[in-house]
């Protein structure tokens, strides 16, 4: 079944790191958007998804009438089975106890919170508005609410922070005892206040050793703790997966609604406008694109290999490309093999503990 992705590209701010097509100051026009998005949803009326992503932005900004719409609207277009795995971005002070139940109502039975740190000081630095008590308070409303499977978002390798310091806010995440930790470290993006900030030198980049040492941290404490690293950056509790995301990963087709969505639908690749008004007025592609078969087969090993357990099946890629993985990548195969970056299971190939820390460095040798 396919997976359903939302984008509502909504925002109080932009924060100093962000470079998604989110945009404040335009939420009174949340109607008109929603209009659109019902629209676009009749390109792909009767087909069945088990999956239902709303990400952004803030969706949570969104009111519950507004999200209800939304949710109508999926309901009466798309077949949804009935045990989907339904999430929700929810940012600190944007949904109480009030909304989370709405939203409990409406179906969904996922949040993912974006917490990002629990150091005030690393928050402000972010630009983010709320504050650790702020993230404690809205993960409770969500428990009460009835929510038996939250994500907490922790970033790391942010400007001033330190082993200490996202020590502190690795307790805060473990006090709480979400079902999912999903880690991102930061990448200063071109065209975001931090980049900016870089350039005149008010700021400075983590080095890869300072960088490194973090990631360690974070899956060391994480995994003593009970989690699972099931995907390079993605850690949860037994059976808390993300269902959605791991569709990403192993090559399953996903709809994306929205401006700048991006989709994956009967073999073609396509991203919808990021301008709001071009995408309100008639939703155009700004990228429509057939992955070559060569292309495919990069892409099978670069993101199967992130999956810590599933890895690169060896018997899928011969039944996908009808030749073999070995016969395709034999040479950074042999390289990885031999250096103990990779181990060969048998039926599939994964990566080694060590080569968590390069990742990047060895999945580009299979472009």
């Amino acid at each position: 079944m396919n997976g359903l992705y939302i984008h509502i590209p909504f925002c109080y701010k932009k924060c100093n790191y962000c470079d998604f097509a989110s945009y404040p100051g335009l939420l009174t026009n949340a109607d008109d958007y929603i209009d659109a998005l019902c629209r676009e949803m009749q390109l792909y009326r009767g087909e069945k998804v088990n999956t239902i992503y709303f990400g952004g932005g803030t969706p949570s900004l969104l009111s519950e009438a507004q999200i209800g719409r939304i949710i109508d609207g999926i309901n009466s277009v798309f077949d949804v089975a009935s045990d989907s795995e339904i999430t929700i971005e929810v940012n600190p002070c944007t949904a109480g106890e009030k909304k989370a139940k709405a939203l409990r109502d409406m179906g969904f039975n996922r949040v993912s919170i974006g917490a990002q740190t629990f150091v005030d000081s690393e928050l402000m630095s972010l630009g983010r508005l709320h504050n650790a008590e702020d993230t404690k308070k809205t993960f409770y409303d969500f428990r009460s609410a009835g929510f038996k499977n939250i994500s907490l978002d922790l970033m790391y390798a942010i400007p001033g922070q330190n082993l200490k310091s996202l020590s502190t806010s690795l307790f805060g995440m473990l006090n709480l005892e979400p079902e999912h930790i999903s880690c991102y470290g930061l990448k200063i993006e071109e065209g975001t206040p931090f980049a900016s900030m870089l350039s005149k030198g008010e700021l400075a980049e983590k080095s890869d050793d300072e960088y490194a040492d973090m990631y360690e941290m974070i899956c060391k404490n994480l995994t003593e703790n009970g989690y699972l690293q099931y995907e390079l950056s993605n850690f949860s509790k037994k059976d808390f997966e993300s269902k959605h995301n791991i569709k990403y990963w192993t090559l399953n087709d996903y709809i994306g609604l929205g401006l700048a969505a991006s989709s994956c639908y009967k073999g073609k690749r396509y991203t919808r406008t990021p301008d709001f008004k071009q995408y309100i007025k008639n939703f155009e592609n700004t990228e429509f694109y057939k992955l070559s078969k060569e292309e495919k087969m990069s892409e099978f090993m670069i993101l199967s290999l992130r999956l810590t357990n599933i890895g690169a099946n060896k018997s899928l890629f011969k039944q996908m490309f009808s030749i073999s993985i070995e016969e395709v990548f034999s040479l950074p195969l042999e390289k990885h093999l031999k250096g103990g970056f990779i181990i060969d299971r048998g039926d599939r190939y994964v990566l080694s503990k060590k080569a968590y820390y390069i990742s990047n460095a060895i999945l580009c040798d299979f472009i």
